[in-house]
């Protein structure tokens, strides 16, 4: 019966890890942006407004977690038609959904960087999504740069006419630079 008690008083005991905290992210300075093909050409867009809760630190991996969530009315590709089309029915269709969500919760190191293993939510669906990245530290203020590439059939995006892919590129190339304190 000693030892008993001894082993539940130890376990209680023992510490426990620690989430790290999260970053504080300036926005001014952090881009989340992207590259797809139409009619053969490729173009460059961003989202000017997300939101990430970013909780990465290297010496931790198993404990970090990240969820940024992405206002899709906020698509930017410098072309307002394209922009107007992204927003609407058989993309985005951000009136219905305004936001996508990425989270993560398997971080490894891999070679001169991270990857994070996560799963990206846009409007009903759900797929997995590996985002490759580095980080540097100076002092206090942190830097990560990222990409991954999407499948935007696999998000139901572009459907009808929009599905063939002579037309809209299938690979999006997503580019990512956050930059904050942590």
């Amino acid at each position: 019966m000693k030892y008993a008690a001894l082993i539940v008083l130890c376990c209680v005991a023992l510490p426990t890890a620690a989430e790290p905290a999260r970053w504080q992210i300036d926005y001014a300075a952090s881009h989340l942006g992207f590259t797809a093909e139409q009619a053969g050409a490729k173009f460059d867009g961003e989202f000017k407004s997300f939101d990430a809760d970013v909780r990465f630190d290297p010496n931790a991996l198993g404990d970090s977690s990240a969820k940024v969530q992405v206002k899709t009315t906020s698509v930017a590709t410098s072309n307002d038609e394209r922009d107007g089309i992204l927003r609407g029915t058989g993309w985005f269709e951000s009136e219905k959904y305004p936001q996508a969500t990425f989270s993560a919760h398997e971080f490894t190191k891999s070679g001169e960087g991270f990857s994070a293993k996560g799963e990206l939510e846009m409007r009903t669906v759900r797929v997995p999504v590996t985002f490759q990245f580095t980080l540097t530290q100076t002092g206090g203020r942190v830097e990560l740069k990222g990409t991954a590439k999407l499948d935007r059939l696999a998000l139901g995006l572009g459907l009808g006419d929009w599905a063939d892919t002579k037309w809209i590129g299938k690979d999006v190339d997503v580019t990512v630079t956050l930059v904050g304190t942590r």
